[in-house]
């Protein structure tokens, strides 16, 4: 089976894609046209929330068979903060958490200092300063995003960026995380100055991580559109609901919200909130992600899940098999989705499915070498003794070797031995690595046969005689 790389450039998103993001669009504008009317629904079936909450635990917990408590641990949590859904192995958002202690150091630092001397620090720093200093306005565009009023302006804006910071950082890595970061929230800050310059004809004095924080939220909204974020919703005390909704018509509401406030201070309303900043920012960020087509690795991520969670439901083998292709067209070399599809195809012995697991474990030999053993067990037990590519099978026997596993490692380079077909140079080196491998495991006289072997078919190869002189040393020592 050969899969053909899509021109992703040309088509960003297929029919399905552009057809959910309408649906979104449309989801934001009711939900935030008839806000109102939605909060007092809300408010009515609130007293029915931890009934709802006990029945569907129950429930689910007769449907799948799985403990009542592993059900409760799945939806109920102590954590009273919203998150993004992570992956499917663990991540520490080091960078996201520097971020939020230094947040924290500086507002918590600064009270210890008399009010008056926080008054003018806050007024160097702040952006723009309201008293310039020679060299502290040069660094106030970065400075104010780690300024704050009130205990209640620090930690909003730390809940919302430990919300979508951890997903953004753990996709585009700790560097980029960290300067979109600084570069976003740098956008937002401009964008607020020249608007309030433009309508009001004076400078803006602003602090704060909220700019910043909705450039981060723009990044999520294309690189991380597809996920899922958890709303702790409490029912008993300390104990909250796991309620699980789309994060993009979340943030799609925000948005409009941010715009909505900045259109009615520029209207004559009064707002210490920089609504610009927050817009500027959440656009800089959407378009600095479209620019580096994080929505093309999106698109992947959200494929590879969907087939990879299709697999744990034998009534979605389909929709399984038709997500992971999908994904593979956007990109051949998807590690995961070349394994999950593999053990599709593996069930009914598809040969396909042998292909892909070559693939699959030719990828992991570098990058994970115990995955790729892992793989091989499985291509084994669907496949059987059915060799793999020779170059390939050579080099998962060198990594079972290293790896203590000299017992599979020696019956990969069996059947390498006894293959005609193999190219002559991996024959040679499969029948030197297997004499010396037998030797080592004290199979004297099934290396010396190998050895015997060796002779006859490659006479004369220099190969053989460095065979022999180990094999000799071997039985001095």
């Amino acid at each position: 089976m050969v899969l053909e790389a899509r021109p992703y450039r040309r088509q960003p998103f297929d029919r399905s894609e552009k057809l959910y993001l309408v649906k979104v669009a449309v989801l934001v504008a009711v939900i935030y046209f008839f806000r109102s009317a939605l909060a007092e629904l809300l408010a009515f079936f609130w007293i029915f929330i931890p009934l709802l909450l006990f029945s569907y635990v129950w429930f689910r917990s007769i449907q799948t068979g799985d403990r009542l408590v592993d059900v409760v641990r799945d939806h109920v949590t102590l954590i009273p903060v919203a998150y993004a859904e992570g992956g499917r192995r663990p991540f520490l958002p080091k960078a996201t958490l520097a971020l939020v202690a230094a947040n924290a150091a500086v507002f918590y630092l600064m009270r210890l200092l008399p009010p008056a001397d926080l008054a003018t620090l806050e007024e160097c720093f702040m952006f723009l300063p309201s008293t310039p200093v020679r060299g502290a306005s040069l660094l106030s565009p970065l400075t104010s995003m780690f300024l704050h009023a009130s205990p209640g302006h620090l930690w909003g804006n730390m809940v919302f960026l430990w919300a979508f910071a951890p997903s953004v950082e753990e996709r585009l890595g700790r560097r980029r995380f960290l300067l979109l970061y600084l570069a976003t929230g740098l956008a937002g800050g401009l964008l607020g100055v020249a608007v309030w310059r433009l309508f009001f004809h004076s400078p803006l004095h602003g602090m704060g991580a909220s700019g910043a924080v909705s450039g981060i939220m723009g990044v999520f909204m294309v690189r991380c559109y597809f996920k899922k974020l958890v709303i702790p919703l409490p029912v008993f005390g300390p104990l909250n609901a796991k309620l699980r909704i789309s994060a993009l018509p979340l943030l799609g509401f925000f948005f409009l919200s941010d715009l909505q406030g900045g259109i009615e201070r520029l209207s004559g309303g009064q707002s210490n909130i920089g609504y610009w900043t927050h817009v500027g920012s959440m656009l800089a960020g959407m378009a600095v992600a479209l620019l580096l087509k994080l929505h093309a690795k999106a698109a992947e991520e959200k494929f590879t899940e969907a087939g990879l969670a299709a697999m744990e439901n034998p009534f979605s083998r389909r929709d399984s098999v038709d997500s992971l292709l999908t994904a593979l067209q956007l990109n051949p070399d998807n590690q995961e989705a070349l394994a999950g599809l593999a053990r599709e195809y593996a069930l009914t012995r598809k040969p396909e499915g042998a292909e892909l697991f070559q693939r699959a474990i030719a990828l992991k030999l570098g990058a994970a070498p115990g995955q790729a053993m892992e793989l091989f067990r499985e291509y084994r037990e669907h496949y059987g003794e059915k060799m793999l590519d020779p170059g390939l099978q050579y080099r998962l026997a060198g990594i079972f070797y290293l790896k203590g596993e000299h017992e599979p490692a020696a019956r990969l380079l069996e059947k390498l031995v006894l293959e005609p077909s193999v190219p002559d140079e991996t024959r040679r080196s499969s029948f030197y690595q297997l004499v010396l491998l037998l030797a080592e495991n004290d199979m004297l006289e099934a290396a010396h046969y190998r050895l015997e072997q060796f002779r006859e078919q490659f006479p004369g190869s220099p190969l053989v005689q460095a065979a022999e002189d180990k094999f000799v040393e071997m039985l001095k020592s």
